[in-house]
């Protein structure tokens, strides 16, 4: 069958929606003979009832008595069916159903028959009319094999419509009228004819084709061997042409057709002749009034739109013209649209016809929150060019009546709440075919409160920012604005429009963000925040890129008094766009005492110093210096001959690359600081007790807290750790190196010892997928244990704040040997002192975390002292351990809360300076 081959759009659409409608379904009686093949319980020599109808259409229409409706049940397969059983005027008989599969169908010596909402699927033959009269195919979908006619009337048949019906055919014409045939109207069908003719007329007399769409159809009307009375009006022609023969066309009228052909192609075959275009044909002919010619490529028939050649230009009183186009929709008149067409309604051409676009929509209320007292607006969303007339009823969810209106808006002001609380209400507005609902909320009166907020996102781009909005009142909010404190153009939008705005900045640093935001109730308010943008920490190593003894990063040579070594760090072992650098930096082969103070390359060199050194022994510290422009980082030697080394243990960059980067985060959630993670000996804390950490042989800890059913801390999540180690009972001189597990020792040294010393050291080092870290020492054995300090976590994870470190040049805020920050005088055995660590040039007052440099200066006893920052209590574990007479430096990170920090030391006395050479800001 050739009912899948080919349906224009607008059918599809149709039988998809059920456009196309079965007859309907009437009450039981002796008027409705039902047929449904598919019933065990069908006879055909029944009555029809719906209880037992009958197993064939045959049966049905055999017994059918004028004004019967014989109703078929659809997806039937029948035999096929002849109807030759007539009605009479005013009572037809009425066949329809759904989709019917049947042999074949044809009216036969009959009159007064109608087929109606009826999809006919036709395994053989056409659906022939002959020799019948008074018939009407209405609403029909006409399916018949490759080669069939769709219709084909013929014999002494008059008085037939075809109306409101698709029919598709190939090769052969969608309609076929014969000779003699009378009076046949086709009217507002659809008709797709592959390469053959829509209508074909062979000496019919007095048809009319009127309103119908040819689309694949290379001919639209074929009217040949003496056809008198012909007429074809309001057609639209799709890729099709007429063609009249020349003792056809002295009778034929043709106007008010639109024909779309691809340029070049005539729209008229006329008695012979050619004509190009309906000026040309007009003049020759006097036919063609009316007529419209487009240039289309394409041959599908869209449907009609707005603005379309078709709309309201046919003549209402063309022969058969029906008051409904092949949906059933009323012709109606476009209001936007001027008529060019004739007499009353102002018809569209074609099958289709443009309906009132108006699409109902939710309505929109303004605005959606407000305070009690104070009116709400609710107009309709509805799409409504054509301005119909619409009366709504609104319930505005209070108690109050009903409005019924066809106004534009309608006003309502709540003047209750419930319990003296905010309260949603839920409008309910019913339009002709849709009911909508929405919620308005009702609030007591209060101020606008603007408020932002800003977080870092993308680990790719550090300098990212999405800002959200907080802002919050009884009105709803009506406009924001947001200035980003870099000197760009505040950017906006209405309502939320600040909500997850983002903002990259061009460079790391601190700036203040402003949102201005207003309300439906008229009222403006403004809010700051400070805006972090820095760049993140990518764990490295530990990798040494200096050692003056071989060469490395710097001449093979001793650095002489108050020489600087110019340390390239950018390019080197694979660090890119680094603009700090945590280094552990050691001084070896010392001629004297002296100190090295590591900055910035490009930049003053400060008065404090990273670390101190004595003659002959080995010393380190951790340091964190920025990286100049050159990309080096400079360090300078205060007296004597010494050898450097320095190794990298991780640095800052604003581009961070492929595997991201991570924040510094603090450990107080879960301990306090210096949270004790390994001891060797166990220590009084029970630890698991390793034994004393051996040349040549790793030890692996956990330094992490594990993941326990998903309920722990973040910290199991770290890439890498922030550790106090220390390392006492050496059996010979000796250092120790911290590194990831399963990765090769690295030539580092982060903790240097001699035989029967304690040394403390602050290392960074990455950690494995299980929170897991290797020391590793090269000389003797030696008792270690470590503290946690802090932890840095991918970014973003687990939180959205970006909490960037910033390294700047050492400021010093705390030396009890001048009185800076604390008296003047030593710290005494069990003193305590607190000092303020920000709010100096380069710190600002809101650092919520410091890098800070320790030094003891001439302890009179062996001791530690313990440090820690105002977010959290008293550590157990110190943070700087020395031998009476030593001066030993280490850096700590304090986390903060009010800027202050507190130092404890318990035996003898000790002088104290503390240099800050980073913050944090959350």
């Amino acid at each position: 069958m050739s009912g899948s081959r080919r349906a224009s759009l607008a059918v599809l659409s149709l039988l998809a929606a059920g456009m196309i409608m079965p007859v309907a379904t009437a009450a039981a009686d002796s008027a409705t003979r039902y047929v449904d093949i598919n019933n065990t319980s069908c006879s055909d020599t029944g009555t029809g009832a719906q209880a037992q109808p009958y197993c064939t259409i045959q049966a049905a229409a055999d017994a059918a008595q004028p004004g019967d409706t014989v109703q078929v049940a659809p997806n039937g397969k029948y035999p096929a069916t002849t109807i030759t059983t007539s009605g009479a005027p005013g009572k037809p008989i009425t066949i329809g159903g759904g989709y019917s599969y049947l042999r074949g169908l044809g009216i036969s010596g009959a009159h007064d028959v109608t087929l109606r909402g009826w999809q006919a699927i036709l395994s053989a033959g056409s659906l022939g009319i002959h020799d019948a009269g008074d018939i009407t195919l209405d609403q029909m979908l006409i399916d018949t094999p490759s080669g069939s006619t769709g219709v084909e009337v013929s014999g002494l048949s008059s008085d037939v419509t075809v109306s409101r019906t698709s029919i598709s055919t190939t090769g052969v014409p969608g309609i076929e009228v014969g000779a003699g045939v009378r009076r046949t109207v086709v009217t507002t069908d659809v008709i797709d004819a592959t390469s053959s003719s829509g209508v074909s007329l062979d000496g019919a007399v007095d048809t009319a084709v009127t309103s119908n769409t040819f689309e694949l159809t290379p001919h639209a009307m074929s009217v040949s061997a003496g056809s008198t009375g012909t007429t074809a009006e309001n057609n639209v022609f799709y890729g099709s042409d007429i063609v009249v023969s020349e003792d056809s066309a002295a009778t034929s009228t043709v106007g008010y057709n639109l024909f779309a052909l691809p340029a070049g192609r005539s729209p008229y075959q006329w008695a012979g002749t050619a004509y190009p275009d309906p000026a040309a044909f007009l003049a020759a002919t006097g036919q063609g009034q009316r007529d419209i010619l487009i240039d289309r490529t394409g041959q599908i028939a869209p449907a009609p739109t707005q603005g379309s050649a078709t709309v309201d230009s046919a003549d209402a009183d063309a022969p058969g013209e029906l008051p409904t186009d092949f949906n059933g929709w009323p012709r109606v008149d476009d209001p936007l649209t001027p008529d060019t067409g004739n007499g009353a309604g102002s018809p569209d051409r074609g099958a289709l016809e443009l309906r009132d676009p108006i699409f109902y929509a939710p309505p929109v209320v303004s605005p959606g929150a407000t305070a009690v007292g104070h009116p709400v607006t609710v107009a309709p969303g509805d799409y409504n060019p054509w301005g119909t007339a619409v009366t709504r009823t609104y319930d505005f969810g209070d108690g109050t009546p009903a409005v019924t209106s066809t106004a534009g808006s309608v006003g309502h002001t709540y003047t209750k709440l419930t319990a003296g609380k905010a309260t949603d209400y839920t409008i309910t507005v019913k339009e002709p075919t849709k009911t909508f609902t929405w919620t308005v909320t009702i609030s007591p009166a209060g101020p606008l409160v603007a408020g932002v907020s800003a977080e870092g996102r993308d680990p790719a781009t550090p300098l990212a920012m999405t800002f959200h909005d907080s802002s919050r009142s009884p009105f709803s909010l009506s406009t924001c604005k947001i200035a980003f404190g870099d000197g760009t153009s505040a950017v906006g939008g209405s309502g939320y429009g600040c909500e997850s705005l983002q903002h990259t900045y061009r460079a790391a640093g601190t700036y203040t963000a402003t949102i201005t935001e207003t309300d439906a109730g008229g009222r403006s308010a403004s809010a700051s925040t400070k805006v972090f943008a820095g760049g993140l920490f990518v764990p490295f190593g530990p990798t040494r890129i200096l050692d003056t003894r071989t060469g490395l990063g710097a001449r093979k040579a001793h650095v002489g008094q108050g020489k600087v070594v110019s340390l390239k760090v950018n390019g080197v072992a694979g660090i890119t766009g680094a603009t700090s650098v945590l280094l552990n930096v050691t001084a070896t082969w010392s001629t004297g005492d002296g100190s090295i103070t590591a900055y910035r390359s490009g930049g003053a060199r400060p008065g404090s110093t990273s670390l101190t050194y004595r003659k002959g022994h080995a010393t380190g510290n951790l340091v964190s210096v920025p990286v100049g422009a050159d990309g080096k980082v400079n360090l300078f030697n205060s007296a004597g001959w010494v050898d450097m080394t320095a190794d990298v243990e991780g640095y800052t960059t604003l581009k961070p690359g492929p595997a991201g980067g991570a924040v510094l985060m603090d450990d107080t959630s879960v301990w306090g600081e210096f949270r004790p993670v390994m001891d060797t000996t166990g220590g009084p804390l029970k630890l698991p007790k390793l034994g004393k950490l051996t040349a040549g042989k790793a030890l692996t800890f956990t330094a992490t807290l594990p993941n326990v059913n998903n309920t722990s801390y973040i910290e199991y999540q770290a890439t890498a750790v922030v550790l106090q180690v220390t390392a006492s009972h050496a059996t010979a001189g000796t250092f120790v190196t911290a590194y990831k597990p399963g990765s090769k020792v690295p030539s580092a040294t982060e903790l240097s010892i001699g035989p029967g010393e304690t040394r403390s050291a602050t290392i960074v080092v990455p950690v494995d997928s299980k929170g897991r870290v290797s020391l590793y020492t090269h000389a003797g054995s030696v008792d270690v244990k470590a503290s946690m300090e802090a932890f840095y976590l991918p970014f973003p994870v687990a939180t959205d704040i970006n909490r960037p470190m910033t390294a700047i040049t050492a400021v010093r805020v705390l030396d009890t040997r001048t009185g800076k920050g604390a008296p003047r005088r030593p710290i005494p055995a069990t003193g305590r002192i607190t000092f303020k660590t920000t709010g100096f040039t380069g710190v600002p007052a809101t650092a919520t975390g410091v890098w800070m440099n320790v030094t003891a200066f001439g302890p009179t006893a062996n001791g530690s002292l313990t440090v820690w920052g105002d977010r959290t209590y008293q550590p157990s574990e110190p943070a700087v351990t020395f031998l009476r007479g030593q001066t030993v430096s280490t850096l700590v990170y304090l986390p903060l809360t009010h800027g202050r920090a507190s130092i404890y030391n318990p035996y003898g006395a000790v002088n104290v300076a503390a240099d800050v050479q980073g913050y944090s800001t959350n």
